[in-house]
């Protein structure tokens, strides 16, 4: 029998639009806020949908926990059925010190629902508790370490750490550090809805976002909730290698499709095309890269372009901004976040590469 899959559940009803369900993980001592705050947050950006008369998916927050049969939702089953969950969110705990041993059989459901297309993110503690389920390998991400928080210190480090709080690889999302919860739950915003419904909400909320933050709030955000397993194949090996250096053979090849269906399949589960998806991630790469300091010659071919001129046009298509000048901003913005911020100070308009 083949395995659930993680679908958007259409309404019954042929007015209503599509439902994406967004589960949070509540475990022993997790944080208590995690789904209220983050069902609020979908509930915000349902209205403004709903007022623009925009199409597309809305977010449904569902909260999960372990019963004797295992993994189950609180409620909404009505709703979803035997469906996975199309995004998983795991919060961290109230406190690192007082938080159980994970439980293995929440760990094999967190890696059941990742092979099953569902994208995860982890927050804090959560994102060790991906670490112990073994989705993080050779992954980038930013988690706490293990060594201070005692229920996870068998976890072995098989990441990439990074020193960003927020930390979006495709199918990934981890979160770690000052704010961190607030951080995620807007990138989760952007996923679904798309960057200008998050900045309305956070315009409503008057948010105060550092420009660091909000960059990384505003990268390039691929759909992974699509459902298309043979898609889902291709876009992991694609953010794994950064896109460098493949052609449309290599694609097919890792989803096992022949071009013509793969060019249809890709376009619909994305809505770009093979191509133009390569290439946004290749320059998101390059991105983090230069906010790095690296220095832009280099960056290019480290992100498999020889031709320096074609990559600043790239570059300067998607971004909008030469990737000297974009290297030239970021360590402006970075010097400007050792000072205080100023009173008031609301979110600028950043250009954005999604």
């Amino acid at each position: 029998m083949d395995a659930p899959r993680n679908t958007l559940q259409p309404d019954r009803r042929p007015d209503k639009p599509a439902l994406m369900e967004v589960a949070v993980v509540e475990f022993p001592g997790s944080l208590r806020a995690a789904a209220p705050v983050l069902s609020e947050l979908a509930q915000r950006c349902n209205r403004t949908v709903a007022a623009g008369r925009r199409t597309g998916a809305r977010m449904l927050v569902t909260r999960w926990t372990m019963s004797a049969r295992g993994m189950q939702r609180v409620a909404g089953t009505e709703l979803f059925g035997d469906a996975l969950p199309a995004i998983i969110v795991v919060p961290g705990s109230e406190s690192s010190w007082s938080m159980p041993p994970p439980d293995e059989r929440l760990l094999a459901w967190l890696r059941e629902c990742h092979e099953g297309c569902s994208l995860l993110a982890g927050c804090d503690e959560g994102g060790l508790l991906l670490a112990a389920a073994g989705v993080l390998a050779g992954r980038s991400v930013s988690v706490p370490d293990p060594a201070r928080c005692p229920p996870l210190r068998m976890v072995v480090p098989s990441w990439v750490p990074s020193e960003r709080t927020l930390v979006d690889d495709g199918d990934l999302l981890t979160a770690a550090g000052r704010d961190a919860w607030k951080y995620l739950s807007l990138r989760l915003l952007a996923r679904v809805y798309g960057q200008s419904v998050m900045n309305t909400v956070i315009q409503q909320l008057q948010l105060v976002i550092p420009r660091t933050e909000l960059d990384d709030l505003e990268r390039f955000s691929p759909n992974f909730a699509h459902g298309d397993r043979c898609i889902l194949k291709a876009q992991r090996w694609l953010h794994g290698i950064a896109a460098r250096g493949v052609g449309l053979d290599d694609i097919c090849a890792q989803a096992g499709l022949e071009p013509r269906t793969l060019q249809r399949r890709f376009l619909k589960a994305t809505g770009m095309r093979p191509i133009e998806y390569c290439q946004r991630l290749r320059i998101a790469k390059a991105q983090l890269l230069l906010q790095a300091g690296g220095v832009v010659d280099q960056v290019a071919a480290l992100v498999g372009y020889s031709d320096q001129s074609a990559f600043r046009r790239l570059f300067l298509r998607i971004v909008g901004l030469t990737p000297a000048r974009y290297r030239r901003q970021v360590a402006a913005q970075l010097r400007e976040r050792v000072a205080p911020p100023t009173v008031g100070r609301m979110v600028e308009p950043v250009r954005s590469v999604a």
